[in-house]
Order: structure tokens, then sequence, then C-alpha cells
């Protein structure tokens, strides 16, 4: 594969990494690539790095960030707890957009309505846009996160690239991992979602392709 050079901006996908949620992964992989955007995660790292540095540098790195808090249930070993991580990313991501000129822009998903006012008061009116974990919710969620981009994608567009990108979902469990949360996964899925992106949406086929 060639790399693409690339100096558009990147978009931090935060969701849990759960075999439930492969479709909504690549959908916002599949989805945040037709925007123009770069799409990175903090997927396993094969290197020694403490987890938090990496996450805060990938967040501080990127323009955008994506977080989905639809996870709500407890885990099934003991003992029985909720998984917090995507609520402290949310948190990290926040921070960042406050501080001055780091043009940090983060969204917020969920699969039900209104239950962050409870779950997470302190969003304090932020309304989540709602999904169903299908490709398609979380296709059309992006588009009206996105509705103001540079670039702006149709839904037929988003679909082929989320065909794409699902076609190499399945070469990938069949070739060397059936694992799609990790690394090298994670990028022969963001490498095809932007070669698909660039082949489909007109805007981001020229040099001039940026959000």
């Amino acid at each position: 594969m060639s790399v693409r050079r690339s100096t558009a901006p990147v978009a931090f996908i935060n969701l849990p990494y759960a075999k439930r949620y492969e479709k909504t992964y690549l959908a916002f992989i599949a989805g945040v690539s037709g925007y123009g955007l770069v799409p990175t995660a903090a997927v396993r790292d094969p290197s020694s790095r403490y987890q938090l540095e990496r996450i805060f540098e990938l967040i501080c790195a990127a323009q955008y960030s994506f977080h989905d808090l639809s996870w709500m249930s407890l885990d099934r070993n003991a003992p029985r707890v909720p998984r917090l991580n995507m609520a402290f990313e949310l948190g990290l991501a926040i921070a960042r957009s406050r501080v001055p000129q780091a043009r940090h822009q983060w969204f917020v998903f969920d699969t039900v309505p209104y239950r962050l006012d409870k779950a997470l008061s302190d969003l304090g009116g932020i309304r989540p846009r709602i999904h169903d974990r299908s490709p398609e919710s979380v296709l059309r969620c992006l588009m009206n996160a996105l509705g103001r981009q540079k670039h702006q994608p149709t839904l037929a567009n988003l679909r082929a690239i989320y065909a794409v990108v699902e076609k190499m979902a399945r070469r990938i469990k069949s070739d060397y991992s059936n694992d799609l949360f990790d690394t090298r996964p994670f990028a022969d899925l963001a490498y095809v979602a932007s070669e698909a992106a660039h082949a489909n949406i007109p805007s981001l086929a020229g040099p001039s392709g940026r959000p």
C-alpha cells in the first residue's frame, strides 16, 4: 500500500472496543473520512508507552473528537463495574477544547435520548447525537454533526465509503486478525476509508481537498 500524505484535520474516535460495536466503529471511520478528516483512535499500542499519556497526545493532536457514551451496562466479571473510559476521554477532550487557540471540536453520541441528562448531568444542555448502532444511523448522525464542514458528502457517498471499509474488515478477519480494534487493522481500515473518500467525493479529489 502506498501512503497518501495528508495535512487534513485529525478526528479522534472514542467508543467501546467490543464485538457488538464493530459496525459502529467501521461507520465512524468511514464517516469522518468522508468529510476529509483523518481518523485516529486509542487502539492497542504495541509499544510500552503509558496509556493515559498516549490517549492525551492523540486528543491534543486532533482537531475533532467523537465520543460514543452508549455503553452503560456493567461488565460480566466480578467485581462488576461500568466502563468509564469513554466518559473520561470525553473529559480530556473538553479540557483540551478550553485551552486558548486549541481549535478542538467535540461531539457526543448515545443510543438513548435524554439518558445522558441523568448519567452525565454536568454536560448541561449538550444534546448527544442519537443512533441505534447501525452504520446508516451513525452516518446520518455524522452528517448532522458536521453540517458546516467544507466537504459535504451525500448519504450515498458515505454508504459507498462504508462498503469499502466493511469489505476491508472482512478481508482483515480472513487474512490476519479477528480483532479489528488493533493497530494494523485500524491503519488498514483508515487507509481504505481515505482512498474511498477521495474516489467518491469530488471536493476531496484535488490538492485543495481540505476541510
